[in-house]
């Protein structure tokens, strides 16, 4: 009776550890096959922060961070942000995309998120997440490449590569946080536009890649912040894009703070303003849009 007690508190101890989140650890993906990968291609990964059996929403985010697509802000604007979602049961995949830094340009980023969007939704069963329910968040130049999977999802980019899936590449939702919008003279910034598009580009391609400009009916519901006296990005960025979704009647739930600020991720230590609360913001919009459960969830504050 003893022994049957004893192995009956070890597969309980056993159980309980395999639903503890493991926030501090995530599991690192190669995204593209050894076959086609490329050098540059293989510096790409997603990491993955998957929710506890007993606290999922069933709901996923895929994280972009900012820096101007010559480097990444991964940290704060990753992996901070994902162990956050993860606490909230909310599964989370961090894009290391390739960058200008190591001499990458469009279409580069955009064929590793669609890239991820594809394998995410490939292994939803995996990773117990509804495949209706896998949305992106963007920050800064990140937040460029989210509205561009929102608004090019069509498009399958990877096409070029060999890679062809029946999988659907449309975010279910989007987050683009004082994100860069536009590649025009007037607003856009140029340490993004000339890392996505390099010195020497067409007119034509320098308006596809402006988004306010490309707006259509079947985008997904977006979340959009920015600091009105941002001094990296030009505030008007998500005014003209938000201004162009309403226009199209797409969801579009967008909070322009009276206050300065750019590049603080999810760190509330980074100021003492109203946009450093925005991920308590984001999960409420969620539930609006029926992404997570809205009676259930509970918002825990990030450390």
């Amino acid at each position: 009776m003893k022994a049957h007690r004893q192995v009956n508190i070890k597969l309980t101890i056993v159980a309980s550890l395999l639903q503890l989140p493991s926030v501090l650890t995530a599991q690192d993906i190669k995204i593209w096959p050894d076959s086609i990968a490329t050098r540059q291609m293989k510096r790409a990964k997603v990491s993955a922060y998957i929710a506890a059996q007993n606290n999922n929403s069933h709901a996923a985010a895929i994280i972009c961070p900012g820096g101007s697509y010559y480097y990444l802000g991964i940290e704060h604007e990753g992996h901070e942000v994902a162990k956050w979602l993860q606490t909230n049961g909310i599964s989370s995949f961090v894009l290391k995309y390739r960058v200008g830094m190591h001499g990458n340009r469009h279409p580069a980023m955009i064929q590793d998120l669609q890239r991820t969007i594809q394998l995410v939704r490939e292994k939803c069963t995996q990773y117990q997440i509804d495949p209706h329910k896998i949305g992106v968040i963007g920050f800064s130049a990140g937040g460029h490449l989210a509205g561009m999977a929102a608004t090019y999802y069509t498009t399958n980019f990877m096409e070029s590569l060999g890679i062809y899936s029946q999988i659907p590449l449309r975010p279910d939702f989007v987050a683009m946080i004082y994100p860069v919008v536009s590649m025009t003279d007037s607003i856009g910034h140029s340490k993004s536009r000339r890392n996505l598009l390099g010195k020497r580009y067409s007119p034509s391609l320098k308006k596809i890649m402006s988004l306010e400009q490309n707006v259509h009916k079947g985008m997904p519901p977006i979340f959009l912040i920015h600091c009105q006296h941002d001094k990296t990005v030009d505030s008007r960025n998500a005014y003209y894009y938000c201004k162009a979704l309403e226009e199209k009647g797409v969801n579009c739930n967008f909070t322009l703070y009276d206050e300065k600020g750019h590049g603080f991720g999810i760190n509330p230590k980074s100021g003492n303003g109203e946009a450093f609360s925005w991920n308590t913001k984001f999960l409420s919009w969620l539930k609006t849009i029926h992404v997570i459960p809205g009676e259930t969830e509970r918002i825990v504050s990030p450390r």
